[in-house]
């Protein structure tokens, strides 16, 4: 009797792991609201760190200004991500055809080797957006509304905070400077570049993320406190990568089946 208890038991822990792994189980949070995440890409491609190379997308022409990275679904019980909600994710560019000027412009992909940033967009899409409660079209277009509405380098320009490749800013002033545009629903990112390890280095301004509401429409306070992880000062580097004019094609057969 004792040793079919026991291996009851064992059956009964192993279903509760297999739940407790499965795509409904990780469902079990809901996200509640999201963070746009803006990456600054002048820090992106001065980054001295060998797992971070710039390359030119392949399609369009990045702006040399704050490009959205991604637009995270956030649970505020937990205040983690909530991410990968659907087993078979449904990425169509189709319906982003019309938007593809601006997507190219400010949603563009720098990873190397060079990309269209479409598989950076389907990857974002299977991550985050599936976990939203907006569809594809909307999902992108919010992104792309919230950032013109945040206008982080115009609004850090008019205090003063421009990019320069040697000046270093205090981080307070840059806080100043986005608090009466978007208030207190941001945090400002760095990425450290060590000049001599541990003692010496430059934090460079990389993301600014703004919390905003479940339905992509209104910036909102972060219910999950927020810190940031800059020291006093930072460098704001100018963008690296060459602005040219570039015709921006459609996508090929083969992109349009992403």
């Amino acid at each position: 009797m004792a040793v079919h208890r026991a291996l009851a038991g064992i059956c009964l822990l192993g279903l509760l792991l297999c739940l407790s792994s499965s795509p409904a189980a990780r469902a079990a949070s809901k996200p509640d609201y999201l963070i746009l995440t803006l990456m600054w890409p002048g820090s992106y491609c001065a980054s001295t760190q060998l797992t971070e190379k710039c390359c030119k997308p392949t399609n369009g022409e990045p702006a040399a200004d704050f490009l959205v990275q991604a637009l995270e679904t956030y649970d505020s019980t937990t205040g983690k991500p909530v991410t990968g909600c659907s087993r078979s994710c449904d990425f169509k560019i189709l319906p982003l055809v019309n938007m593809l000027d601006d997507l190219y412009t400010y949603y563009a992909n720098l990873t190397c080797p060079s990309n269209s940033g479409m598989p950076h967009w389907k990857d974002v899409w299977c991550t985050y957006g599936t976990c939203s409660s907006l569809n594809q079209s909307l999902y992108f277009d919010r992104a792309l509304r919230l950032r013109e509405k945040v206008k982080p380098l115009v609004n850090l320009g008019s205090s003063g905070i421009i990019p320069h490749a040697t000046k270093s800013y205090s981080l307070e002033d840059i806080n100043d400077a986005l608090v009466p545009r978007i208030g207190f629903s941001f945090t400002v990112v760095c990425t450290r570049n060590y000049i001599l390890w541990p003692f010496f280095y430059d934090d460079y301004l990389s993301q600014i993320r703004v919390c905003v509401s479940s339905d992509g429409r209104s910036i909102i306070g972060c219910p999950n406190g927020r810190e940031s992880n800059c020291g006093d000062t930072v460098k704001f580097p100018p963008v690296s990568y060459p602005v040219s004019s570039t015709v921006i094609e459609l996508p090929s057969g083969d992109e349009m089946a992403l």
